[in-house]
């Protein structure tokens, strides 16, 4: 299963089924940087990723000002 969603501004993330119960979510930035997390709940990783990338893009606008 390949659940493409876009819930994080910037960001394209898609979500796989590898095995049974265990999933494996891949974001990247349109500049380049990237998530990947693999677990049994879909739901927390999409809200870990959200975490992650919020926390990168404060990180990019630090940095760029």
């Amino acid at each position: 299963m390949n659940k493409k969603i876009d819930p994080i501004p910037h960001w394209e993330v898609n979500v796989d089924e590898v095995s049974a119960g265990v999933y494996r979510l891949r974001a990247k930035h349109e500049l380049g940087l990237s998530i990947d997390l693999t677990g049994f709940d879909s739901e927390k990783l999409l809200e870990q990723a959200k975490e992650s990338a919020t926390k990168m893009e404060q990180g990019l606008k630090s940095k760029i000002g």
